[in-house]
Protein backbone atom coordinates (compact mmCIF):
# COMPACT_ATOMS: atom_id res chain seq x y z
CA UNK A 1 0.00 0.00 0.00
CA UNK A 2 2.76 2.45 0.94
CA UNK A 3 4.80 2.07 -2.26
CA UNK A 4 1.69 2.18 -4.45
CA UNK A 5 0.52 5.35 -2.70
CA UNK A 6 3.93 7.02 -2.97
CA UNK A 7 4.36 5.94 -6.59
CA UNK A 8 1.11 7.72 -7.36
CA UNK A 9 2.79 10.98 -6.30
CA UNK A 10 5.95 10.83 -8.40
CA UNK A 11 4.23 12.86 -11.11
CA UNK A 12 3.81 15.76 -8.65
CA UNK A 13 7.56 16.34 -8.79
CA UNK A 14 9.24 18.81 -6.45
CA UNK A 15 7.20 21.57 -4.83
CA UNK A 16 9.01 24.12 -2.68
CA UNK A 17 6.24 25.14 -0.30
CA UNK A 18 6.19 24.34 3.42
CA UNK A 19 2.49 25.07 3.88
CA UNK A 20 1.31 21.56 2.96
CA UNK A 21 3.72 19.62 5.13
CA UNK A 22 3.38 22.09 8.00
CA UNK A 23 -0.41 21.80 7.95
CA UNK A 24 -0.25 18.02 7.67
CA UNK A 25 2.12 17.69 10.63
CA UNK A 26 -0.08 20.01 12.65
CA UNK A 27 -3.03 17.74 11.76
CA UNK A 28 -0.98 14.81 13.13
CA UNK A 29 -0.17 16.61 16.38
CA UNK A 30 3.28 17.92 15.36
CA UNK A 31 5.29 14.74 16.01
CA UNK A 32 8.50 16.52 14.92
CA UNK A 33 8.38 18.57 18.13
CA UNK A 34 8.41 15.57 20.49
CA UNK A 35 12.20 15.04 20.43
CA UNK A 36 15.41 16.92 19.64
CA UNK A 37 16.76 17.04 16.11
CA UNK A 38 19.92 17.85 14.19
CA UNK A 39 19.27 19.04 10.64
CA UNK A 40 22.02 18.54 8.05
CA UNK A 41 22.10 20.30 4.70
CA UNK A 42 24.70 21.20 2.09
CA UNK A 43 25.50 20.30 -1.50
CA UNK A 44 27.79 17.31 -0.96
CA UNK A 45 28.30 15.12 2.10
CA UNK A 46 25.06 15.86 3.90
CA UNK A 47 24.06 12.19 3.83
CA UNK A 48 27.48 11.12 5.06
CA UNK A 49 27.54 13.65 7.90
CA UNK A 50 24.02 12.59 8.95
CA UNK A 51 25.22 8.97 8.88
CA UNK A 52 28.31 9.79 10.94
CA UNK A 53 26.39 11.81 13.54
CA UNK A 54 23.77 9.14 14.12
CA UNK A 55 26.53 6.55 14.49
CA UNK A 56 28.41 8.68 17.02
CA UNK A 57 25.29 9.29 19.08
CA UNK A 58 24.19 5.66 18.92
CA UNK A 59 27.63 4.27 19.72
CA UNK A 60 28.80 6.64 22.44
CA UNK A 61 25.62 7.60 24.31
CA UNK A 62 22.57 5.92 25.79
CA UNK A 63 20.25 8.01 23.63
CA UNK A 64 17.77 6.40 21.31
CA UNK A 65 18.73 7.90 17.96
CA UNK A 66 16.76 8.11 14.72
CA UNK A 67 18.17 8.82 11.29
CA UNK A 68 16.29 9.98 8.20
CA UNK A 69 18.11 10.15 4.86
CA UNK A 70 17.18 10.16 1.18
CA UNK A 71 16.99 8.67 -1.30
CA UNK A 72 17.08 4.99 -0.42
CA UNK A 73 19.35 2.84 -2.56
CA UNK A 74 17.65 -0.56 -2.52
CA UNK A 75 14.82 -0.75 0.04
CA UNK A 76 12.77 2.16 1.35
CA UNK A 77 13.45 1.17 4.98
CA UNK A 78 17.02 2.49 4.53
CA UNK A 79 15.54 5.97 4.98
CA UNK A 80 14.44 5.27 8.55
CA UNK A 81 17.01 3.93 11.02
CA UNK A 82 16.84 3.57 14.81
CA UNK A 83 20.16 3.13 16.63
CA UNK A 84 21.80 2.07 13.36
CA UNK A 85 19.30 -0.69 12.68
CA UNK A 86 16.91 -0.38 9.73
CA UNK A 87 13.37 -1.19 10.76
CA UNK A 88 11.80 -4.39 9.48
CA UNK A 89 9.87 -3.65 6.31
CA UNK A 90 6.70 -5.34 7.57
CA UNK A 91 6.74 -3.22 10.75
CA UNK A 92 7.53 -0.06 8.82
CA UNK A 93 4.70 -0.73 6.39
CA UNK A 94 2.30 -1.19 9.31
CA UNK A 95 3.32 2.15 10.85
CA UNK A 96 3.34 3.85 7.46
CA UNK A 97 -0.14 2.63 6.62
CA UNK A 98 -1.41 4.11 9.89
CA UNK A 99 0.05 7.47 8.89
CA UNK A 100 -1.20 7.20 5.32
CA UNK A 101 -4.76 6.95 6.56
CA UNK A 102 -4.32 10.24 8.41
CA UNK A 103 -2.55 11.82 5.46
CA UNK A 104 -5.47 10.90 3.20
CA UNK A 105 -7.91 12.43 5.68
CA UNK A 106 -5.82 15.60 5.80
CA UNK A 107 -5.57 15.80 2.01
CA UNK A 108 -9.31 15.35 1.67
CA UNK A 109 -9.96 18.25 4.06
CA UNK A 110 -7.22 20.45 2.61
CA UNK A 111 -8.03 19.60 -1.02
CA UNK A 112 -4.32 19.26 -1.69
CA UNK A 113 -1.78 16.46 -2.11
CA UNK A 114 1.61 15.89 -0.52
CA UNK A 115 4.57 15.08 -2.76
CA UNK A 116 6.52 11.83 -2.57
CA UNK A 117 9.29 13.38 -0.44
CA UNK A 118 6.81 15.12 1.84
CA UNK A 119 5.08 11.79 2.54
CA UNK A 120 8.37 10.10 3.41
CA UNK A 121 9.26 13.02 5.68
CA UNK A 122 5.93 12.98 7.52
CA UNK A 123 6.33 9.23 8.04
CA UNK A 124 9.82 9.79 9.47
CA UNK A 125 8.67 12.40 11.97
CA UNK A 126 5.72 10.24 13.04
CA UNK A 127 7.86 7.11 13.28
CA UNK A 128 10.47 8.77 15.48
CA UNK A 129 7.73 9.95 17.84
CA UNK A 130 6.23 6.47 17.99
CA UNK A 131 9.66 4.94 18.65
CA UNK A 132 10.33 7.49 21.43
CA UNK A 133 13.66 8.61 20.03
CA UNK A 134 15.66 11.14 22.01
CA UNK A 135 17.48 12.65 19.04
CA UNK A 136 16.76 12.51 15.31
CA UNK A 137 19.46 13.17 12.71
CA UNK A 138 17.66 14.59 9.69
CA UNK A 139 19.13 15.00 6.22
CA UNK A 140 17.72 17.82 4.10
CA UNK A 141 16.32 16.65 0.78
CA UNK A 142 17.17 19.62 -1.44
CA UNK A 143 18.11 23.20 -0.64
CA UNK A 144 16.96 23.96 2.87
CA UNK A 145 14.72 26.98 3.31
CA UNK A 146 11.67 25.36 1.72
CA UNK A 147 12.60 21.70 2.15
CA UNK A 148 10.01 19.53 3.91
CA UNK A 149 12.52 18.61 6.64
CA UNK A 150 12.92 22.25 7.66
CA UNK A 151 9.84 22.29 9.83
CA UNK A 152 11.20 21.70 13.36
CA UNK A 153 11.13 24.71 15.70
CA UNK A 154 14.37 26.23 16.98
CA UNK A 155 13.58 25.04 20.51
CA UNK A 156 13.91 21.42 19.38
CA UNK A 157 16.89 21.81 17.06
CA UNK A 158 20.21 21.00 18.73
CA UNK A 159 22.08 22.56 15.82
CA UNK A 160 22.04 23.01 12.06
CA UNK A 161 24.83 21.78 9.79
CA UNK A 162 25.68 23.03 6.29
CA UNK A 163 28.46 20.83 4.93
CA UNK A 164 29.43 22.92 1.89
CA UNK A 165 27.94 24.81 -1.02
CA UNK A 166 28.60 24.11 -4.69
CA UNK A 167 26.61 23.95 -7.93
CA UNK A 168 23.73 21.48 -8.01
CA UNK A 169 19.96 21.63 -8.61
CA UNK A 170 20.49 25.06 -10.14
CA UNK A 171 17.06 25.07 -11.78
CA UNK A 172 15.57 25.06 -8.27
CA UNK A 173 18.16 26.78 -6.06
CA UNK A 174 19.68 29.45 -8.27
CA UNK A 175 22.55 29.91 -10.70
CA UNK A 176 25.14 31.45 -8.37
CA UNK A 177 26.82 30.13 -5.24
CA UNK A 178 25.38 33.04 -3.30
CA UNK A 179 21.81 32.17 -4.32
CA UNK A 180 22.35 28.49 -3.52
CA UNK A 181 23.91 29.40 -0.16
CA UNK A 182 20.88 31.53 0.66
CA UNK A 183 18.64 28.48 0.19
CA UNK A 184 20.96 26.27 2.25
CA UNK A 185 21.13 28.88 5.02
CA UNK A 186 17.37 28.61 5.41
CA UNK A 187 17.88 25.75 7.89
CA UNK A 188 19.64 28.06 10.35
CA UNK A 189 17.45 28.58 13.42
CA UNK A 190 17.12 31.65 15.62
CA UNK A 191 19.25 31.78 18.80
CA UNK A 192 20.86 28.47 17.96
CA UNK A 193 24.09 27.05 16.49
CA UNK A 194 25.16 26.39 12.90
CA UNK A 195 28.25 24.43 11.89
CA UNK A 196 29.55 24.72 8.34
CA UNK A 197 32.47 23.71 6.18
CA UNK A 198 31.45 26.11 3.40
CA UNK A 199 34.00 28.35 1.68
CA UNK A 200 33.63 31.82 0.21
CA UNK A 201 31.54 33.25 -1.30
CA UNK A 202 28.90 31.01 0.28
CA UNK A 203 30.40 31.41 3.76
CA UNK A 204 29.63 35.15 3.81
CA UNK A 205 25.97 34.44 3.05
CA UNK A 206 25.79 31.88 5.86
CA UNK A 207 27.54 34.27 8.26
CA UNK A 208 25.09 37.03 7.44
CA UNK A 209 22.09 34.76 8.02
CA UNK A 210 23.52 33.53 11.33
CA UNK A 211 24.11 37.11 12.45
CA UNK A 212 20.56 38.08 11.47
CA UNK A 213 19.16 35.23 13.60
CA UNK A 214 21.52 35.77 16.55
CA UNK A 215 22.91 32.29 15.98
CA UNK A 216 26.44 31.18 16.77
CA UNK A 217 28.38 30.18 13.66
CA UNK A 218 31.18 27.65 13.84
CA UNK A 219 33.29 27.31 10.72
CA UNK A 220 35.20 24.08 10.12
CA UNK A 221 38.22 24.75 7.91
CA UNK A 222 38.29 21.70 5.66
CA UNK A 223 40.95 22.95 3.22
CA UNK A 224 43.66 20.87 4.90
CA UNK A 225 41.78 17.62 4.25
CA UNK A 226 42.26 16.00 0.87
CA UNK A 227 39.13 13.85 0.57
CA UNK A 228 35.44 14.46 1.02
CA UNK A 229 35.37 11.61 3.53
CA UNK A 230 37.93 13.34 5.76
CA UNK A 231 36.15 16.67 5.39
CA UNK A 232 32.82 15.09 6.30
CA UNK A 233 34.36 13.34 9.29
CA UNK A 234 35.80 16.62 10.60
CA UNK A 235 32.45 18.37 10.24
CA UNK A 236 30.73 15.47 12.03
CA UNK A 237 33.32 15.47 14.83
CA UNK A 238 32.99 19.22 15.36
CA UNK A 239 29.21 18.87 15.44
CA UNK A 240 29.54 15.98 17.89
CA UNK A 241 31.73 18.17 20.10
CA UNK A 242 29.18 21.01 20.04
CA UNK A 243 26.28 18.67 20.81
CA UNK A 244 28.26 17.09 23.64
CA UNK A 245 28.90 20.50 25.19
CA UNK A 246 25.25 21.45 24.80
CA UNK A 247 24.06 18.20 26.44
CA UNK A 248 26.91 17.98 29.00
CA UNK A 249 28.32 14.80 27.49
CA UNK A 250 31.94 13.69 27.45
CA UNK A 251 33.33 13.05 24.01
CA UNK A 252 37.06 13.83 24.12
CA UNK A 253 38.38 10.34 24.86
CA UNK A 254 36.10 8.25 22.73
CA UNK A 255 38.28 7.86 19.66
CA UNK A 256 35.51 9.20 17.46
CA UNK A 257 37.73 9.78 14.43
CA UNK A 258 39.01 6.20 14.31
CA UNK A 259 35.47 4.97 14.79
CA UNK A 260 34.11 7.03 11.89
CA UNK A 261 36.98 6.02 9.61
CA UNK A 262 36.01 2.39 10.16
CA UNK A 263 32.48 2.93 8.83
CA UNK A 264 31.22 2.40 5.29
CA UNK A 265 28.28 4.51 4.18
CA UNK A 266 26.66 2.42 1.41
CA UNK A 267 27.06 3.76 -2.09
CA UNK A 268 29.84 6.18 -1.24
CA UNK A 269 33.21 5.09 -2.67
CA UNK A 270 32.24 1.50 -1.94
CA UNK A 271 34.53 -1.12 -3.47
CA UNK A 272 33.60 -4.74 -4.16
CA UNK A 273 36.96 -6.48 -4.48
CA UNK A 274 35.87 -9.77 -6.03
CA UNK A 275 33.67 -8.06 -8.60
CA UNK A 276 36.30 -5.35 -9.19
CA UNK A 277 33.52 -2.78 -9.10
CA UNK A 278 33.52 0.54 -7.27
CA UNK A 279 30.28 2.47 -6.83
CA UNK A 280 29.95 6.10 -5.83
CA UNK A 281 26.95 8.40 -5.66
CA UNK A 282 28.74 11.44 -7.08
CA UNK A 283 26.22 13.39 -9.15
CA UNK A 284 27.44 16.97 -9.52
CA UNK A 285 30.62 18.63 -10.84
CA UNK A 286 32.29 19.13 -7.44
CA UNK A 287 31.72 15.51 -6.46
CA UNK A 288 33.02 14.36 -9.86
CA UNK A 289 36.26 16.25 -9.29
CA UNK A 290 36.66 14.65 -5.88
CA UNK A 291 35.93 11.17 -7.22
CA UNK A 292 38.50 11.53 -10.01
CA UNK A 293 41.15 12.56 -7.49
CA UNK A 294 40.35 9.62 -5.21
CA UNK A 295 40.42 7.12 -8.05
CA UNK A 296 43.88 8.21 -9.15
CA UNK A 297 45.07 8.10 -5.55
CA UNK A 298 43.65 4.67 -4.69
CA UNK A 299 43.96 2.97 -8.10
CA UNK A 300 46.90 4.68 -9.86
CA UNK A 301 47.74 1.78 -12.18
CA UNK A 302 44.28 0.49 -13.00
CA UNK A 303 42.58 0.65 -16.37
CA UNK A 304 39.21 2.12 -15.43
CA UNK A 305 36.02 1.61 -17.39
CA UNK A 306 33.32 4.05 -16.32
CA UNK A 307 29.61 3.30 -16.25
CA UNK A 308 27.72 6.57 -16.03
CA UNK A 309 24.04 7.42 -15.76
CA UNK A 310 22.78 10.82 -14.67
CA UNK A 311 19.51 12.51 -13.87
CA UNK A 312 18.63 16.04 -15.00
CA UNK A 313 22.04 17.43 -14.09
CA UNK A 314 24.85 19.52 -15.53
CA UNK A 315 26.16 16.48 -17.35
CA UNK A 316 28.81 18.36 -19.32
CA UNK A 317 30.63 19.68 -16.24
CA UNK A 318 30.20 16.34 -14.48
CA UNK A 319 31.75 14.35 -17.33
CA UNK A 320 34.47 16.93 -17.98
CA UNK A 321 35.52 16.86 -14.31
CA UNK A 322 35.44 13.06 -13.98
CA UNK A 323 36.51 11.44 -17.25
CA UNK A 324 40.19 11.56 -18.32
CA UNK A 325 40.74 12.13 -22.03
CA UNK A 326 40.83 8.89 -23.99
CA UNK A 327 38.76 6.92 -21.48
CA UNK A 328 36.01 4.45 -22.30
CA UNK A 329 32.60 5.22 -20.82
CA UNK A 330 29.56 2.97 -20.87
CA UNK A 331 26.50 5.23 -20.94
CA UNK A 332 23.22 4.04 -19.51
CA UNK A 333 20.16 5.54 -17.81
CA UNK A 334 18.97 5.25 -14.19
CA UNK A 335 15.41 4.01 -13.78
CA UNK A 336 13.91 7.47 -13.42
CA UNK A 337 11.78 9.78 -15.52
CA UNK A 338 14.43 12.43 -14.85
CA UNK A 339 17.24 10.40 -16.45
CA UNK A 340 19.45 12.11 -19.01
CA UNK A 341 19.33 10.22 -22.30
CA UNK A 342 22.42 8.05 -22.81
CA UNK A 343 22.73 9.34 -26.38
CA UNK A 344 23.17 12.88 -25.04
CA UNK A 345 25.99 11.73 -22.74
CA UNK A 346 27.65 9.86 -25.61
CA UNK A 347 27.53 12.90 -27.87
CA UNK A 348 29.32 15.05 -25.30
CA UNK A 349 31.93 12.35 -24.55
CA UNK A 350 32.98 12.48 -28.20
CA UNK A 351 33.70 16.19 -27.74
CA UNK A 352 36.13 15.45 -24.91
CA UNK A 353 37.87 12.69 -26.88
CA UNK A 354 36.46 9.76 -24.95
CA UNK A 355 34.87 6.60 -26.29
CA UNK A 356 31.20 6.02 -25.52
CA UNK A 357 29.31 2.73 -25.54
CA UNK A 358 25.52 2.75 -25.12
CA UNK A 359 23.70 0.15 -23.05
CA UNK A 360 19.99 -0.09 -22.36
CA UNK A 361 20.29 -1.09 -18.70
CA UNK A 362 22.86 -1.45 -15.94
CA UNK A 363 23.29 -5.23 -16.14
CA UNK A 364 24.05 -4.95 -19.83
CA UNK A 365 26.45 -2.09 -19.05
CA UNK A 366 28.35 -4.15 -16.46
CA UNK A 367 28.68 -7.07 -18.89
CA UNK A 368 30.02 -4.74 -21.58
CA UNK A 369 32.49 -3.13 -19.16
CA UNK A 370 33.81 -6.50 -17.97
CA UNK A 371 34.54 -7.52 -21.54
CA UNK A 372 36.75 -4.45 -21.92
CA UNK A 373 38.69 -4.45 -18.65
CA UNK A 374 39.55 -6.81 -15.84
CA UNK A 375 41.01 -3.99 -13.72
CA UNK A 376 38.28 -1.73 -12.36
CA UNK A 377 34.72 -0.71 -13.21
CA UNK A 378 33.43 2.53 -11.69
CA UNK A 379 29.66 3.05 -11.56
CA UNK A 380 28.60 6.62 -10.80
CA UNK A 381 26.46 9.62 -11.74
CA UNK A 382 23.35 9.06 -9.64
CA UNK A 383 22.37 7.55 -6.31
CA UNK A 384 19.53 5.87 -8.18
CA UNK A 385 22.05 4.14 -10.47
CA UNK A 386 24.15 3.21 -7.43
CA UNK A 387 21.06 1.63 -5.87
CA UNK A 388 20.53 -0.44 -9.00
CA UNK A 389 24.20 -1.47 -8.87
CA UNK A 390 23.87 -2.65 -5.28
CA UNK A 391 20.92 -4.78 -6.36
CA UNK A 392 22.88 -6.33 -9.21
CA UNK A 393 26.00 -6.93 -7.10
CA UNK A 394 23.98 -8.39 -4.23
CA UNK A 395 22.86 -11.22 -6.51
CA UNK A 396 26.48 -12.17 -7.15
CA UNK A 397 28.65 -10.96 -4.27
CA UNK A 398 29.00 -12.14 -0.71
CA UNK A 399 27.30 -9.88 1.86
CA UNK A 400 30.62 -8.86 3.41
CA UNK A 401 32.57 -8.50 0.18
CA UNK A 402 32.62 -4.69 0.19
CA UNK A 403 35.85 -3.43 1.74
CA UNK A 404 37.10 -0.09 3.00
CA UNK A 405 39.92 1.38 0.94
Amino acid sequence: MLQAFINSRTNLGIKFDLRRVKSCLNYLGNPQEKYKSIIVGGTNGKGSVTFYLSNLLSHFTDFKVGRYISPHLVNFNERFVINEKPLEICYLEKISNEVLGKIKDFESEANDKLTEFEIYTVIAFHLFEKENVDIACIEVGMGGKLDATNIVSSENILCSVITNVSFDHMQYLGDTLEKIACEKAGIIKENNIVITGADEPALSVIKEKAKELNTKLIHVDTEQYETYQNKNIEIALKTWQIISEKLNLKCSDYGGKNFLESLQFPGRFQYFKDEKILIDGAHNPAAATELKKLLFEKFPDKQIIYIVGLLDKDYESFLKNLIPEGSTVVCTEPKSERATKKEILAEYLKKINSKAILCTNLEEAIQAAKQMSNDLIVITGSLYLVGEALNVIARKAKPDEAILI
